[in-house]
């Protein structure tokens, strides 16, 4: 196992000191106040694409040397990575692990221990959630490109004006295309896309990109747009936790909330420049209800679909309804009968992939696949052995405790079987640098990876 020296280090960008008053009549001035701090402790926090990023920091008060009221409108680069063998480390640009601005600023003051900064940092997919209600003058329309749409959108979105011209497309992403072109004539017809009044502005964006079948999230300073095959599929590097090498916990459990919740799918057909779409159950089946909306039937599938909890997912470039509806059932199927949530942790940064190659930790997102598996060797060993008793006597020896070894030892053949490829719900990288025996783990929260393509992942040996 290599020897980890985690380091980290946050650069503020603090605006124009001064009292709130004196910056707000300076509020044309662009000057700015590099900090450079290096906190105690930090957690970061990565969501799904609908939610921000979040960044906590704790700062030692004289390493800041700034009353926290100064500090509300800040801009947050976070650096982490692993010093050499000497402990020397200089953040470079491939270790910048967070960018955002700070959302909340305290003094933390505590008998016996040093009085710190704390700081609460969002990314920015924040500043999109929170431009709500969404202004009508910043509503793109259904003639927009994909970067018309974004900059008219940012433009309605106080504090994201440095992401206007940040929009990148991965994969097969025509940005040239009308976002209005796979809907109806009689849409189009309205000129301005069809939003609730209640709409934030990354739920504007969203639907804007949905409407042709893609996903975007923030990542960094720029707002990325892929495919949503990039959310369901593996990457081409899928990193490898295994049991009895590189997990400290491991935890897995069933979840039955999604049995009866019903899938719905969309697809945009570039042939016919057509959205299709797919329900299982069917729309007005009970499988599917989460609350009466009346005791008289509803009068039309939209109003059905109020009243049923389903998911809803993106599958591109189906174009045969048949085979869209066959997926969906498939997928409901494969839900109801072994949905798995699972979380782990790991004191490592890198780890091995299933590609044989290397896979930095620090790096790892939501929708990432992901490999959590028992330790190949002690999988095989136990199968080959023939009673539960030497099975469990052999776990304990390799340091498994004895309820772990237990299960394991009574399921060997079935988690032999068991796919262990997931995909990442979200993670959680922490560091405590206050203490001289400092701290560092990667908490990462899995759920069943949905194969849209109909594929499947091979067993792991």
């Amino acid at each position: 196992m290599p020897l980890y020296r985690p380091r980290m280090l946050a650069m503020l960008t603090v605006p124009v000191l001064g009292t709130r008053e004196q910056r707000i009549r300076q509020a044309k001035s662009t000057d700015v106040v590099r900090l450079e701090v290096r906190p105690r402790q930090a957690r970061i926090d990565r969501q799904d694409h609908n939610q921000a990023d979040t960044l906590e920091l704790d700062i030692d008060w004289m390493e800041s040397g700034i009353d926290p009221r100064l500090l509300d409108d800040t801009e947050v680069e976070f650096y982490l990575a692993n010093a050499d063998e000497f402990g020397s480390w200089g953040p470079g640009e491939t270790e910048l692990r967070f960018l955002g601005h700070a959302r909340n600023v305290t003094n933390e003051m505590a008998e016996g221990a040093p009085p710190a900064v704390h700081m609460t940092c969002v990314d920015y997919t924040s500043l999109f959630i929170m431009a709500k209600p969404f202004g009508s003058s910043g509503t793109p329309l259904y003639s927009d490109t994909l970067e018309d749409a974004w900059r008219r959108v940012v433009s309605q979105t106080p504090g994201a004006e440095v992401l206007k011209d940040r929009l990148l497309f991965l994969g097969d992403v025509d940005k040239s295309t009308q976002i209005g072109k796979a809907v109806p004539e009689r849409f189009r017809k309205a000129g301005k896309v069809h939003t609730k009044p209640d709409s934030d502005a990354w739920g504007v964006w969203q639907h804007c990109v949905g409407m042709l079948g893609l996903v975007s999230w923030i990542d960094l300073d720029a707002c990325i747009v892929s495919t949503a095959t990039d959310l369901y599929t593996g990457q081409t590097t899928t990193p490898k936790l295994v049991w009895g090498r590189n997990i400290k916990s491991w935890e897995e459990s069933r979840s039955g909330y999604l049995a009866h919740k019903g899938i719905a799918l969309t697809s945009f057909d570039t042939e016919t420049s057509k959205v299709i779409e797919s329900f299982f159950p069917p729309i007005g089946d009970p499988k599917a209800k989460k609350k009466r909306i009346g005791a008289k039937k509803a009068k039309s599938d939209a109003a059905a679909l109020q009243g049923e909890d389903r998911e809803y997912l993106q599958v591109p470039g189906i174009a045969d309804q048949a085979w869209l509806d066959t997926m969906a059932e498939r997928i409901w199927e494969e839900r109801s009968r072994q949905e798995m949530t699972g979380r782990c942790t790991t004191a490592e940064m890198k780890v091995s992939t299933m590609q044989q190659g290397e896979f930095d930790l620090l790096n790892l997102k939501a929708g990432d696949s992901i490999e959590v598996s028992i330790d190949p060797a002690d999988r095989n060993r136990l199968v080959k052995l023939g009673s539960t008793q030497e099975r469990v006597k052999y776990l304990t020896r390799r340091g498994y405790s004895s309820d772990a070894a237990e299960l394991i030892a009574k399921n060997a053949e079935i988690i032999a079987g068991l796919p262990s490829v997931f995909m990442v719900k979200s993670c959680q990288i922490m560091l405590d640098v206050s203490r001289d025996d400092g701290t560092f783990e990667i908490s990462i929260e899995y759920i069943n990876r949905i194969q849209l393509d109909g594929s499947a992942y091979e067993k792991t040996t």
